[in-house]
């Protein structure tokens, strides 16, 4: 095939995007464009988290503050008999709350997605709303609600239906497993809309035109479809759940989790080393519990044909 002379004659290096160079010694330059960013996460990441990991394996002294040194015991302490059982029922909260925004966030997500219609931006911005309020704020707010001087049981008061004392909805698992759902659920709605926004509506089609049933559609076509976002709504749900201690100091009474339990290691009990393993210890198990389902997603995952 003959090449035309205009484009024959034409030099490499007068092409408009000249190959570029390969650095000396065939080793990638380090791009400078992301230095400030390496830098802001070695000073506010990287660093503190080799200090925490440093104080782990050292002894308290009387004050609680680290000898440094090397030595497991304080590792050994989150199978302690004292402390296991805060650790389970740690993920026990964490999995039921994940349970309950997956159950009420499809059928949100699902019912913006496909009928939202023109007001689908509304619909999300008003979820979004209140998860954008203060943190702390969201989970105080459901104090005056269910508090004892509260908004129901002040309502049930002056109807006579219950004496002074009112009812007790708070500092229990129902109202630790409340603030939970309401702080994260929008979390998983988010990432369940983005999953069914990008859903095939051809598979909904050809379900309907083979008489498939709505459960069999929704077991065999939707939930299928939007596996990436239940898992990714899941494991952020699921993460955010087990390193919480302020819904649990507010709304959960006696029910202690292991982000209370750090949260006293480091600012009441006085013991720094005790409270650097138990969070080098969180920080394992988050680490574990994502890298688990990233195996398990990538490996259910349909390979890529290669054209």
């Amino acid at each position: 095939m003959d090449v035309p002379v205009a484009e024959r004659d034409i030099p490499p290096q007068a092409t408009a995007f000249p190959p570029s160079a390969p650095a000396r010694g065939g080793a990638r330059r380090f791009p400078l464009g992301v230095a400030p960013g390496a830098v802001w996460l070695a000073a506010l990441y990287v660093i503190p988290l080799l200090i925490v990991l440093a104080a782990s394996f050292a002894t308290p002294d009387m004050v609680g503050r680290p000898v440094w040194g090397f030595t497991p015991d304080n590792y050994l302490l989150v199978f302690d008999p004292l402390y296991l059982p805060i650790v389970v029922r740690t993920f026990l909260y964490a999995f039921a709350a994940t349970v309950l925004c997956l159950v009420i966030g499809f059928p949100t997500a699902y019912t913006i997605a496909r009928f939202g219609g023109r007001f689908k931006t509304l619909l999300m911005l008003a979820v979004l709303v209140p998860w954008l309020t203060d943190y702390l704020v969201r989970i105080y707010s459901w104090v005056q609600i269910l508090g004892n001087e509260g908004v129901i049981n002040g309502f049930l008061k002056d109807q006579g239906w219950v004496d002074s004392r009112g009812l007790s909805l708070i500092g229990n698992s129902y109202s630790l497993l409340l603030g939970l759902v309401y702080n994260f659920l929008p979390i998983m709605i988010i990432a369940l809309y983005s999953s069914i926004e990008r859903m095939d509506k051809r598979l909904l089609e050809a379900a309907r035109d083979l008489y498939s049933s709505g459960p069999a559609t929704l077991v065999h076509v939707i939930l299928p479809a939007c596996k990436p976002g239940i898992l990714a709504g899941s494991l952020l749900v699921f993460l955010l759940c087990l390193g919480d201690f302020a819904t649990a100091q507010f709304l959960g009474g006696s029910q202690y989790m292991l982000g209370n339990l750090i949260r006293d290691q480091f600012a009441t009990a006085g013991s720094l080393p005790v409270g650097a393993a138990l969070t080098v210890t969180l920080l394992l198990i988050l680490l574990i519990v994502g890298l688990t389902i990233r195996a398990i997603t990538r490996r259910r995952s349909p390979a890529k044909v290669r054209p």
